[in-house]
């Protein structure tokens, strides 16, 4: 039978990075909870708050994006990884695009659905659309072709849900892999050097260059009087600026293939232990005490621990079996809905519960996330994932490939 090319087909079930999708969408959610309810006087978020070590760690929670984006490019790649070894032409990039298509379109066009129709009409009334009309209708336009991250009139999703811009990076990133992939397998060394010059290049060039572009985005937003800063900021989050996370993670899967058809001594493994150790004990370092050292290029420092975390994660031992089952490998499997509903739940629960005792307050939303998340999954995700599975055969995946990421 013809490989299908997704991930599971190929190389089998990956159990213990769904645990770890669910430690980064858990900490893009206790993210948003951490700035979103600070001032409302939750107790959970005034103990995170007055930690030396938990708040750093919570307040980093935008670093959950950039695993997520590792994530993406650790597994998407592995089929081209594994066709290669066994020489066999690349995968078909058309049957790539069908999965990617099934696996994120239905429960974000359904998400979209819930925030224009029930999520906006509840915060902002019955007829907000008539308070600017042209604007809803142009947002509305850009996220449902994912251009939604062009400019800053859209790219904040109305300020209800600004989690998704990263959905438009990410579907960047997909419409790239079928060309990346087969150079990232042929030169992984040069590959990753050339995607992370690009980053450096074009992060340094957000801070005072680019002038053509910046001069353009600020004439199409004069109306709304989007200033130099503002718009900067939206080109420092487009997809130059993280190439060098997904090569990064596409790398690692490489890597992780070949360490794993290999023969390793004791101490090797050792080694692998405490460079988990280091990766962690230099991610705390980097985000909570004076990550800062490193200048321009600290934003560095996160994706290269959290690759080190994700390689680890996926060659097993006991910290795996954590991750692979529980509810962090729960967290994992609904954590593409959880990315996409729990901003705008988040709102509507910060204005409607406010009678609710402050101590049940923040787990009773947690649970309402991830229990919408599940019925997102049980019912939108997983029956269209299901019905591409039986267009193209048994062995295509119900569950092979990562979800999203984004900085919130």
């Amino acid at each position: 039978m013809r490989a299908s090319g997704s991930v599971r087909s190929e190389i089998g079930n990956l159990p213990a990075l769904d645990g770890l999708r669910g430690v980064a969408v858990l900490w893009v959610i206790l993210f948003h909870a951490f700035v979103l309810r600070k001032d409302l006087g939750d107790p959970w978020i005034g103990i995170a708050a007055s930690s030396t070590w938990l708040g750093p760690v919570i307040g980093s929670g935008y670093l959950g994006v950039d695993l997520f984006f590792l994530l993406s490019g650790f597994l998407l790649a592995l089929p081209w990884f594994v066709h290669a070894i066994r020489g066999q032409p690349p995968p078909s990039a058309r049957e790539f695009y069908a999965r990617r298509a099934r696996r994120i379109l239905p429960a974000y066009y359904a998400q979209l659905v819930l925030l224009f129709a029930v999520v906006l009409p509840l915060l902002r009334g019955l007829d907000y659309w008539r308070s600017d009309l042209y604007v809803y209708v142009y947002n509305l336009v850009t996220h449902a072709t994912f251009l939604h991250n062009t400019t800053p009139l859209s790219s904040g999703s109305m300020q209800v849900n600004g989690a998704l811009w990263t959905l438009a990076v990410e579907v960047q990133f997909y419409l790239l892999v079928p060309l990346v992939a087969p150079l990232v397998v042929r030169w992984p060394g040069r590959a990753l050097a050339v995607s992370f010059a690009l980053a450096i290049a074009w992060r340094l060039a957000t801070d005072d260059g680019l002038g053509p572009l910046v001069a353009f985005e600020i004439a199409l937003g004069r109306p709304w009087g989007w200033t130099e800063g503002v718009v900067r900021y939206l080109l420092l989050h487009q997809l130059p600026s993280y190439c060098g996370h997904f090569v990064l993670g596409m790398v690692l899967g490489g890597a992780w293939l070949s360490w794993r058809e290999g023969e390793h001594s004791r101490v090797a493994r050792r080694a692998l232990d405490a460079g988990l150790v280091l990766a962690l004990a230099l991610l705390y370092w980097a985000i909570a005490i004076d990550g800062r050292v490193a200048g321009s290029l600290a934003w560095a420092i996160p994706p290269l621990c959290l690759g080190f975390l994700l390689w680890r994660a996926a060659l097993g031992g006991r910290a795996a079996r954590i991750l692979a089952s529980g509810p962090l490998a729960f967290a994992g499997r609904v954590s593409y809905s959880a990315y996409l509903l729990h901003l705008p739940m988040l709102f509507l629960w910060n204005r409607g519960a406010a009678t609710l005792a402050p101590w049940l307050s923040l787990p009773l939303y947690l649970a309402a996330v991830f229990s919408l998340s599940w019925l997102s999954w049980r019912f939108i995700e997983r029956p269209f994932l299901r019905r591409g599975s039986a267009r193209s055969g048994p062995r295509v995946p119900m569950n092979d490939e990562m979800p999203l990421a984004n900085r919130p």
